[in-house]
This record gives C-alpha cells, sequence and structure tokens, in this order.
C-alpha cells in the first residue's frame, strides 16, 4: 500500500499540533494518565486513541483506503472510551473528527455505524453515572457526524459541477469538430462541383479540337475550340473564387448566378435558353442558393447528353417555397463522349436534401425534366 505524501502535509502537521495538545491537555489534570489502577486504564485508552491518530496523520488524512478508514474507527471509539474513563474536553477531538470524517469519507452504511458506536459507548458511560458531561459529548458526536454528512454534500456537488463542467466542455468540443467536419465537407463538395464541371466542358472541347484536326484538319475550327476551352478554364476558376465568396457570406442573390449560368451556357452551345422567373425573387442562405445553383447547372447536362436541345428553366418564388425547374428538349445533333464524374443527379438530391429540399427527375415526351424544391 502506498503512501500519499504530496499535498499532505499541512494536514499532517495540524493533526500532529492537535496530537500533542490532548495529550498534554490530558497528562496535565491530576490523578488522569498513570500507571496503576484506573490511571493505568486511562493511559492504555490515550495510547491506543493517539497511535491511531498517528496513523490516520501517517495514511492520509484524506483517503478512502480500508487501512485508513480502521484508523479513523479505532481513533473514535477509542477516544470514546478514554471519554468514559476520564470525561476531559481536552481529548473529546477523538471522537468528534474520527465522526466528521468518517461521515465525509465512509459509505454510509460504515460512517452511521462508527457514529451511533461512539454514542453508544458515551451514553452507556453516561448511564453508568461517570458524568453528566458524557450526554453532551454524546449529542456533540451525533452532532459532527451530521457536520461531515453536510461536507460530503458539498464535495459531492462540486464533484457533479466539475464532471458537468468535462461534459459540457466536451460536447462543445464535438460540435467544434462536427463544425469543422461539416465545412469541410461542403468545400468539397463546392470544389467536387466546380472542377467536375468545369473539367468535363473543357475535355469536350479538347476532344473536339483533336477530332477536327484529324479529320478535317481545319486549323482555325480547332483554334476556335482551343480558345473556347481557354475561356471555359478561365470561367472554372471564377467559379470557384465565386464559390467560395458565397460560403463565406450569409446570403446571396440566387438569381444573378441562374442568369450568369444560363448566360455562359447559351454562349458555349448556342442553344436556345429561355429562363422564367415567377413570385418575388429574394435573397437565400448560402448553402441553399449553392443547392439550387448546381440543380440549375442541369443544362450543362442538356449540353453533354442532348447537344443543341432548346432548355427551359423557370424559378418560382412562392411565400413558403422556392421552385426550380429545368426542362430540355431533344438533341440536334449526336452526343460526343464525356469523360465520367461531374455533378450527378445522387450528388444533387443529396445537397439538396441537406437543405430541406427534394429533387425529383425523368424523362418527358420530348426530353428531360429536372426539378427541386426548397422551403423559404
Amino acid at each position: 500500500m502506498s503512501i500519499r505524501l504530496r499535498g499532505q502535509w499541512p494536514a499532517r502537521t495540524a493533526m500532529l499540533a492537535g496530537l500533542a495538545f490532548m495529550i498534554w491537555g490530558e497528562t496535565a489534570h491530576k490523578g488522569a494518565a498513570g500507571l496503576h489502577g484506573a490511571n493505568l486504564r486511562i493511559s492504555v485508552a490515550l495510547a491506543v486513541s493517539s497511535a491511531a491518530w498517528l496513523g490516520w496523520a501517517v495514511l492520509g488524512p484524506r483517503g478512502h483506503s480500508p487501512a485508513l478508514r480502521a484508523a479513523i474507527a479505532a481513533t473514535g471509539l477509542a477516544g470514546s472510551v478514554l471519554l468514559v474513563l476520564h470525561p476531559q474536553p481536552a481529548v473529546y477531538w477523538f471522537t468528534f473528527w474520527a465522526c466528521v470524517d468518517a461521515a465525509t469519507v465512509f459509505p454510509r452504511r460504515e460512517g452511521v455505524a462508527l457514529a451511533g458506536g461512539c454514542c453508544g459507548v458515551l451514553v452507556t458511560g453516561y448511564a453508568l453515572g461517570r458524568g453528566d458531561a458524557l450526554a453532551t459529548f454524546a449529542a456533540v458526536t451525533f452532532v459532527a457526524y451530521l457536520v461531515g454528512r453536510n461536507r460530503r454534500l458539498h464535495v459531492d456537488r462540486a464533484e457533479h459541477a466539475r464532471l458537468l463542467a468535462e461534459q459540457t466542455r466536451q460536447a462543445g468540443e464535438e460540435r467544434a469538430r462536427a463544425a469543422v467536419l461539416a465545412e469541410r465537407g461542403r468545400i468539397a463538395r463546392e470544389l467536387h462541383d466546380v472542377l467536375g464541371h468545369s473539367l468535363s466542358a473543357l475535355a469536350l472541347r479538347l476532344e473536339a479540337a483533336d477530332a477536327v484536326l484529324e479529320l478535317t484538319g481545319d486549323r482555325e475550327e480547332a483554334r476556335r475550340h482551343v480558345g473556347r476551352a481557354r475561356a471555359l478554364a478561365r470561367a472554372g476558376q471564377e467559379e470557384a473564387i465565386a464559390a467560395v465568396r458565397t460560403l463565406r457570406e450569409g446570403e446571396v442573390e440566387l438569381q444573378e448566378m441562374i442568369n450568369g449560368l444560363v448566360a455562359a451556357f447559351r454562349q458555349d452551345t448556342g442553344a436556345s435558353v429561355r429562363c422564367d422567373l415567377t413570385g418575388t425573387a429574394r435573397p437565400l442562405p448560402a448553402e441553399s442558393a449553392l443547392a439550387v445553383y448546381r440543380a440549375v447547372q442541369e443544362v450543362t447536362n442538356a449540353g453533354k447528353h442532348a447537344p443543341g436541345a432548346d432548355v427551359e428553366v423557370r424559378v418560382d418564388y412562392t411565400s413558403d417555397e422556392l421552385a426550380v425547374e429545368v426542362t430540355n428538349g431533344p438533341g440536334r445533333v449526336p452526343a460526343a463522349t464525356a469523360p465520367g464524374g461531374g455533378y450527378g443527379l445522387t450528388a444533387m438530391r443529396e445537397r439538396v436534401r441537406l437543405v430541406g429540399g427534394t429533387v425529383t427527375s425523368g424523362s418527358t415526351e420530348a426530353g428531360w425534366r429536372v426539378r427541386a424544391r426548397i422551403g423559404l
């Protein structure tokens, strides 16, 4: 068994000083401690109380080990016997502090047993006529136990408050980590969408340039495709910057983003694009606006899978909902083979669902339709 040394010396010093005071107070009385008759019994009780007190100071004075609890119990019971043999206030502190600490550190049943045992010894002595002061000592012993219980309650409350504060701190750290992960995921989605869209269109232009050079050797046509690829690269860079800016801002104007997207698509494909707005447009939270923007970007899929198709974009604002619908007709020229990736319907549904919306898609008589709805 290890003896805890650090942080205990002030309490040990106080206990040793108290022991010296009690021994002096007891031995200073005439007819108290001695080696014959009743004096010998007093001396034995004083020696046992002092040894138990000393063991208490050495083993603790704070702790919950069985040896320490035994030393405290021996101090209280031997001190009570000493009071019965020689009822002097100077030695009552053996019993008093033993009951206080028993109520503080013992299991409740053991603490009650020790306090009850000490009171029983003192009441028995009073009943045997050993002195009226023993009744007072018994009452104060009961009070000592209550003092210890009150101190334990304060310690338990402090420990509970500490544990609660620790749990709150850990919960705060978990929330902070979750927020960081969510932000990382959101940025990753934006980068994926920007790069997927831009690189897919860029690959189509470069493939077209390569095909023109291989099949017809028309350098001017190839240069036009390369120039458009360069413009797409710049647009992708600008879109990435805009996405980051949008993530940092609280609200954005969705209609401006859609108009820019439709204009770029019309310039890139030469297809007919109609964009209709009903209701009153208003700023949206960045996450919701980006979700709708990516849904509208389905017009890019119309350019890849149905080249030359007419496209219609409808944006409808109501009091509690925003509905966006993108419809394309049949393609007018054969579709080029595009590399995989980009913003698929599955990712679109996931993004819109994260902001509390829904996405539906399916074929029409003449083409394809995607519809997204988000609550306002």
